[in-house]
């Protein structure tokens, strides 16, 4: 090669990860060599004891030992040379372009890829899944402060089996707008505006909309009022994704009915369809393993109906008719208190490891397959205990002092493959906290409002027993004035509906 002449980016790699080799042949092999042979995949032996929990280790490993070797000699880091191995196997520049997979991109593939009417896929996803659930049923042996109690709920009286059988129904509906999981009840534009705050109520609109869709509205209004919900029965994989979607604009139809027939004066009818929404949400999170998705789609309908209820349902009721206490109890503003997240908590532990982590580590085909399938179940399962023993038992006051859910924490002790998939499934996991806390703000102060309305002493922030800031003038009801509330996305104000007959 002449002076001057450029190497291929590809050629300049190699030299450059040559001296890495040369260090990993002989300052790491050797070392490499003496580890005992990894387990055979699919053929996972605990300890004989549980780890203790992280909280309880000085290194907040949870107790478990490394039997994988993340280190050589001198400090040397197998998980960087990998890492380098990765960029080079993804840089742009190189021939043999791939990206680096981790363990579980096979289920994932066989999950969304495969042809489903092939029986050879179904019938080795099944076995999977079978797998999978008889090694769910050991763990939860070993943990048995993660099951949960089934409930005995006939199908007919099931407001959960009723959703998903209105959602599926709704999905395959090739009438309706947009694709799977991605549907929703469609409004014509005014009403749209309207909700988004965009635009005035339009009466004649939403009775040209229910004339349409009468028969639609009283499904999602009779499976509302439903008060039973179970996963007993249901294959997950009919719920293990949950779509806000659909559920949240289902509760939005709810509410324009009840904003027609409070202008209407029928506030039976009104107080009805703000309970069946509320009933929606129920079903989310009122079932044996409600997960953190399932408390976020009642989340965003519970925070739609306090808004909208305050905003516009209950100022168009005549005030001869409004009574403060039937409204409170149908618009039901409660104030979740950790130990709920708790109850979450679990519920995801055991959605996440029956329909994923479980079948993963029984897929024996996976190139990634860790080498310490035991010490990886005990590390998602000790940091789900933890987390639900931190929140259990306590009130919504407590939410500023407990420790944030899942922190990932030390996880030196696990392979690699381990290590990338915990990082995978931990992702965004604090965030949760937060959204709890925000919805209890937003609770507390429609609570403060009903206060007000009836008359009663405004009552304190749940979480902080600040004051809230109220302006009878204006009417207006502010978050307390304080830093703990700034910044949110709780609306720092409610203009509180007059109820004074005057």
């Amino acid at each position: 090669m002449g002076k001057g002449s450029k190497r291929h980016p590809l050629v300049r790699w190699s030299l450059y990860l040559s001296p890495l080799v040369a260090a990993l042949w002989f300052g790491l092999w050797p070392e490499l060599e003496e580890l005992t042979d990894p387990p055979i995949p699919g053929e996972i032996v605990f300890r004989s004891e549980r780890p203790p929990l992280r909280s309880q280790s000085t290194d907040g490993s949870g107790g478990l030992a490394s039997a994988t070797g993340v280190e050589g000699k001198g400090g040397w880091s197998m998980d960087w040379l990998y890492d380098r191995f990765d960029d080079v196997m993804a840089w742009e520049h190189n021939p043999w372009q791939r990206n680096p997979e981790v363990f579980g991109s096979h289920y994932f593939r066989l999950q969304e890829g495969g042809e489903p009417s092939d029986p050879r896929h179904v019938a080795h996803l099944k076995e999977l899944r079978r797998l999978g659930e008889l090694l769910y049923q050991r763990v939860l042996e070993r943990y048995p402060e993660l099951a949960v109690l089934n409930k005995d709920v006939p199908p007919e009286k099931n407001g959960f089996l009723k959703w998903l059988e209105f959602r599926e129904r709704f999905d395959a509906d090739p009438s309706r707008p947009g694709g799977e999981h991605n549907k929703e009840v469609g409004f014509p534009d005014a009403l749209k505006k309207h909700l988004n705050g965009e635009g005035p109520w339009d009466a004649a609109a939403m009775k040209a909309w229910l004339t349409k869709e009468k028969s639609l509205l009283n499904e999602i209004r009779a499976i509302g009022l439903m008060e039973e919900q179970s996963i007993v029965g249901i294959d997950p994989e009919r719920w293990h994704f949950m779509s806000a979607r659909l559920a949240k604009s289902s509760a939005e139809a709810l509410l324009l009915e009840a904003r027609l027939s409070a202008e209407e004066g029928n506030m039976a009818a009104a107080l009805e369809s703000v309970r069946a929404a509320n009933g929606l949400a129920d079903h989310f999170v009122q079932i044996e393993t409600p997960t953190l998705l399932n408390a976020t789609v009642e989340i965003l309908i519970r925070r739609q109906v306090q808004r909208y209820a305050l905003s516009e349902i209950i100022p168009a009721a005549p005030l001869e008719q409004f009574d403060a206490e039937a409204w409170e109890q149908a618009v039901n503003p409660v104030v979740s208190p950790p130990s709920e997240l708790a109850r979450m908590m679990v519920g995801e532990w055991n959605l996440s490891s029956r329909w994923w982590l479980m079948p993963m580590l029984s897929n024996t085909d996976d190139p990634k397959y860790p080498s310490d399938p035991d010490a990886l179940i005990d590390y998602h399962a000790t940091g789900f205990v933890e987390t639900a023993s931190a929140y259990s038992g306590q009130s919504p006051a407590d939410w500023d002092s407990v420790v944030p859910p899942l922190a990932p924490g030390n996880m030196s002790h696990l392979s690699r493959e381990s290590r990338q998939l915990m990082e995978l499934m931990f992702i965004g996991a604090e965030a949760w906290s937060g959204g709890f806390q925000k919805s209890t703000h937003q609770a507390g102060m429609t609570q403060a409002a009903f206060a007000i309305m009836k008359g009663d002493p405004i009552p304190n922030d749940p979480v902080y027993g600040l004051p809230y800031q109220w302006d009878p003038v204006t009417r207006e009801l502010k978050l307390p004035d304080g830093a703990e509330f700034r910044p949110s996305s709780v609306s720092d104000s409610i203009t509180v509906p007059s109820t004074d007959l005057r």
